[in-house]
């Protein structure tokens, strides 16, 4: 079978050379029916060719369009791997099998065979594709699947479907280049901005390069909401303080007193009806909590220890048990039914706010009103990218998932200017031009170690978002390594305010704050008990020596050795991250078993 494989994948490698760089399309219609189509790629560059299909060409009756490289056929026993924009790899050593995923973090794919390595930028409908593997009979297909019939639920085609090709050589051909790659092109189209180039215009930030995240989680939360329910003000949940005001003054200052010297404290549930009690209305402050006078000084002893302090905002759900609930600016289906994709949360049914809708209500006052309390340093827009902009077919304030997405990026703009930065909760990166930190990328590294068994194809993950952004977003690579020093969660439920959460079995897993430094991040805390102040500390430790790497970018990544991985920064330094059991020499360095050894350049200022 391996023989006939072989085969069919050189013939198909052949055709490949004869017809240039091509692409199959495979149209997957509503009635079943499959159509294949070569298709030639515009030649834009040497090392840049695109795809285009118009969109008048995307009929009525299409499920999905597949968009298959011809020119990079892959069978079991190539040198290589496929890689997703999380960083997801999977080398090619199966017979069969099948991976795909809805979200990804960045537009971005690739792969790396004996005759071409390459990575894929999906120009338009970014929220609409998925990104797909199949083997059969060791054979691989690695390909973009555009899922029209879901987008039409919303929206007919309103652009061309656009995806470019750039092909790598040399010492690119890889996912460091591949990173390097989207990097470049995220920075000579004004995208985003380096650290460095940010500083000079937010302090903020440069505070923020050496400091950890401290969020409190939370001050104030309704209990856990088990059944979809729309609450009213009678039969709404009542909120349970977890730290008041005051307590939390004796928390920073506990935190202070252990000897870390810069924090950032992210307050959450400070807000009108606890976490993610009555939003979209924040205002007034949680009574229950304390009020407007305790958090005053709550945020004034923060900053007078020499902490910064900032708040957690909730922007996109709203609740039907909110003072300021209106169906005017809940997003809109095509049939004129409410978005009520939100999900379940302390407030009940939490249902989509049309960001282009709030922006042109409520929510620039709202950020003036919030930093009169005190607050300062990155504003928390929770989940603006964790996921996807919503999308909404209201006739009064219609937005495509992209102009949605534009309206977040006005929003955490005015964030920036009013509080000196601006933060959200993972790697989506189309905010990533308005985002300071994010509390994690993914969440997938753990997923894998938690379900290995679930995802046969994939071989591990590598930095690929982090070769992207570090430098330019501050963040914690996964939810694997966020409180990493106090060991596994006893309880798996994330729900808001869910205290449980916090527990840890106290295991420290060496390996896992390996991985932090490995992948360039930083620690991170959701918390309110004190027992967690020396775990905090130790966390900080860890840290410190690597912290001034924060403001460098992430040049490269690769295993030097089995499980030994080496990373380079722009300024030269190297760090060597061990997981063997085993002392590995590099450089003349001994870098010790489940440990990491720094070689900075000699010539760095």
């Amino acid at each position: 079978m391996l023989k006939i494989a072989a085969a069919i994948c050189a013939l198909l490698c052949a055709t490949c050379i004869l017809m240039g760089e091509a692409v199959t399309l495979r149209t997957v219609y509503l009635d079943g029916r499959t159509d294949m189509k070569s298709m030639n790629l515009e030649n834009v560059s040497d090392s840049l060719k695109r795809l285009i299909v118009r969109r008048e060409d995307i009929a009525e009756n299409i499920r999905f369009i597949d968009v298959i490289p011809s020119f990079a056929p892959a069978k079991k026993g190539d040198d290589g791997y496929w890689i997703h924009a999380r960083g997801t790899y999977g080398k090619f050593d199966k017979d069969s099998g099948r991976y795909s995923m809805r979200r990804q973090v960045i537009p971005v794919w690739g792969m790396k065979t004996p005759s071409v390595a390459f990575w894929a930028n999906v120009r338009t409908y970014r929220f609409d594709y998925l990104f797909c593997v199949s083997v059969k009979d060791g054979i691989y297909e690695v390909y973009a699947r555009f899922d029209i019939e879901n987008m039409r639920k919303w929206f007919d085609p309103y652009q061309d479907l656009i995806v470019d090709f750039n092909f790598l050589s040399g010492d690119d051909a890889n996912y460091s280049g591949m990173g390097r790659g989207y990097r470049k092109f995220q920075l000579d189209n004004g995208k985003v901005r380096t650290i460095k180039d940010r500083i000079s215009e937010y302090p903020e930030l440069d505070y923020l390069c050496d400091s950890m995240v401290v969020r409190i989680q939370t001050h104030a939360a309704k209990p856990i909401v088990e059944k979809m329910t729309d609450f009213t003000p009678e039969t709404e949940l009542p909120v349970v303080v977890h730290m008041p005001f005051g307590v939390a003054e004796e928390f920073v200052q506990a935190l202070k007193d252990s000897g870390i010297d810069k924090l950032t404290i992210c307050s959450a549930g400070w807000n009108y009806g606890g976490y993610d009690g009555r939003t979209p209305q924040h205002l007034p402050v949680c009574a229950e909590a304390e009020g407007e006078e305790g958090l005053r000084r709550f945020i004034k002893r923060t900053r007078d220890i020499g902490f910064q302090i900032t708040a957690h905002a909730t922007n996109t759900d709203s609740y039907k048990v909110s003072p300021m609930w209106s169906e005017s600016y809940v997003g809109k289906r095509r049939d004129g039914s409410l978005d009520s994709g939100g999900g379940l949360w302390a407030g009940g049914k939490a249902y989509n706010v049309c960001q282009k809708a709030s922006w042109n209500a409520w929510v620039p006052k709202e950020l003036e009103d919030m930093r009169a309390l005190g607050f300062g340093g990155p504003h928390y827009i929770d989940v603006y990218s964790a996921t996807y902009p919503n999308r909404c077919c209201d006739k009064n304030h219609p937005a495509t998932p992209e102009v949605m997405a534009e309206y977040q990026n006005k929003i955490l703009e005015r964030s920036k200017r009013i509080f000196g930065g601006a933060a959200s909760e993972a790697g989506f990166d189309h905010v990533a031009g308005n985002i300071d930190y994010i509390n994690y990328v993914d969440r997938v590294m753990k997923e894998y170690s938690e379900h290995p068994e679930r995802y046969p194809l994939v071989s591990g993950v590598y930095p690929l978002w982090e070769i992207v952004y570090h430098g330019i977003i501050l963040y914690n690579p996964d939810r694997l390594t966020q409180n990493h020093t106090r060991g596994k969660c006893l309880y798996k439920l994330e729900k808001s305010g869910d205290p449980r959460w916090m527990e840890g079995d106290g295991i420290e897993d060496p390996k896992v704050a390996l991985k932090i430094i490995e992948f360039g991040g930083r620690p991170i805390f959701y918390t309110y008990k004190f027992a967690d102040v020396p775990r905090i500390k130790k966390a900080f430790d860890e840290f410190v020596p690597v912290r001034r790497l924060q403001r460098e970018l992430m040049e490269s990544h690769e295993e030097i050795s089995k499980d030994v991985f080496l990373v380079k920064y722009s300024d030269g330094t190297e760090i060597v991250c061990n997981y063997t059991d085993t002392p590995f020499k590099y450089r003349g360095k001994s870098i010790k078993s489940l440990s990491y050894g720094i070689c900075e350049d000699s010539n760095r200022k």
